[in-house]
């Protein structure tokens, strides 16, 4: 009978690969978590003070869409890129207040969009007014970007996004 030799043979460590796998797997489940349920997302701005990772990628797709409307006029198409660098420098947080108070929209629309202050205040007046908007808004204030897209499309589907332009016209 042969005896099988022991061999000195360093054991392989799987600790770190176990951990490291678990790790990556908690910062997926977190993004997608922070992606797909408000709450998570909220709180981490809260936490954070500044943009998610979430609110990035929001603002980054709503830059496409603003950049994708250019039609080579010059006076357009530097009003857009206006509005896209005005979007990227405003936090989701004062963007997420503004849609839960009529008062901070105003400002909001004043400073950020360079309304006059009549203009700001109708255009607020009609955002917390127009039921075609009221689940688009709503979903702003929660945070709920999911929610917000979908509420979009039936907005852009529906037009009711012409009594926002026609009051904002009318206050000249």
């Amino acid at each position: 009978m042969t005896q099988t030799r022991m061999t000195n043979r360093p054991r392989k460590r799987r600790w770190p690969k176990i951990l490291l796998a678990i790790g990556l797997t908690l910062v997926i489940l977190i993004g997608l978590g922070v992606a797909f349920f408000p709450q998570l997302n909220n709180g981490l701005r809260t936490l954070t003070g500044g943009n998610t990772p979430a609110d990035n990628v929001v603002k980054d797709q709503i830059v496409q869409r603003i950049d994708a409307a250019k039609n080579g006029n010059p006076d357009t198409d530097a009003t857009l890129d206006q509005v896209a660098s005005t979007l990227k420098a405003t936090k989701m947080s004062t963007i997420v207040a503004a849609a839960q108070n009529q008062a901070k929209a105003a400002d909001l629309l004043q400073t950020a969009a360079g309304l006059s202050s009549t203009q700001a205040t109708a255009a607020a007046q009609v955002l917390f007014s127009e039921s075609q908007l009221q689940p688009l808004r709503q979903a702003l204030a929660k945070g709920d970007f999911y929610g917000a897209y979908k509420a979009y499309k039936t907005v852009s589907e529906t037009g009711a996004a012409q009594a926002l332009k026609a009051a904002i016209v009318n206050e000249q």
